[in-house]
């Protein structure tokens, strides 16, 4: 089960490690958190950094109109990884609202991650609140839910911060062309300069690095 913040974060947090994953017959299903609705705040709060013939088609949009693009944007990216379309699941939590929604986050989440044996979620980053909310929603989930034999890789964070048994990297260089292939579906992000950087960044990736920890060693490491 992996959870992505936003949809696009399933990309640059681990999305190698999917492709990988679903290519080895493994039942892979995703939870994307929230919507991407708050696309035109962000822009207009980032006007140096914005693609201006990109983002034009999308600053006169309510932020319904945003958040149901950015959801298609999401399904059409999950098709593309593989995901059987009952493997994909949207919480639509307004984006920028994660952090106080984890209840609810719990509760939608628990009879989907039920079952699961691997649990793929955030760094616990307070910096990015719906990364953070992420985190503490699959965490809190599989808690609940008492999943003491599942195994849980965390991404977006700095592993070399946790003990070297702690620390496992996946090799993914075989995936990165199709990784550069499905990020090119989030238009709606593709309109600042800073994510063409980064989506440029996925064709030089070998591999993806993870945090690994077990059941009982929840909040007692760091990011964990």
């Amino acid at each position: 089960m992996v959870f992505a913040p936003h949809p696009d974060d399933e990309v640059f947090g681990c999305g190698g490690s999917i492709l990988k994953w679903i290519s080895e017959n493994h039942d892979v299903h995703i939870i994307y958190v929230t919507d991407n609705r708050a696309l035109i705040k962000w822009l207009n709060q980032n006007a140096n950094d914005l693609i201006e013939e990109e983002a034009k088609k999308y600053m006169n949009l309510s932020e319904n109109e945003i958040a149901e693009i950015g959801l298609k944007e999401a399904e059409d990216a999950a098709k593309e990884f593989g995901f059987s379309e009952s493997n994909v699941h949207l919480l639509k939590i307004y984006d920028q609202d994660a952090i106080n929604k984890i209840d609810l986050g719990i509760s939608l989440s628990k009879e989907i991650l039920k079952d699961a044996e691997r649990v793929i979620i955030p760094g616990d980053i307070n910096s990015h609140p719906d990364h953070q909310a992420a985190h503490l929603i699959g965490k809190k989930a599989a808690k609940e839910l008492n999943l003491k034999k599942a195994e849980f890789y965390v991404y977006y964070m700095n592993p070399m911060n946790a003990p070297k048994d702690k620390r496992t990297a996946i090799k993914t260089l075989e995936y990165r062309e199709k990784l550069f292939e499905i990020m090119s579906i989030y238009k709606t992000q593709l309109c600042l300069k800073g994510m063409r950087d980064a989506w440029e960044t996925l064709k030089r990736r070998r591999s993806e690095r993870f945090g690994v920890f077990k059941f009982e060693d929840m909040n007692k490491y760091y990011n964990f």
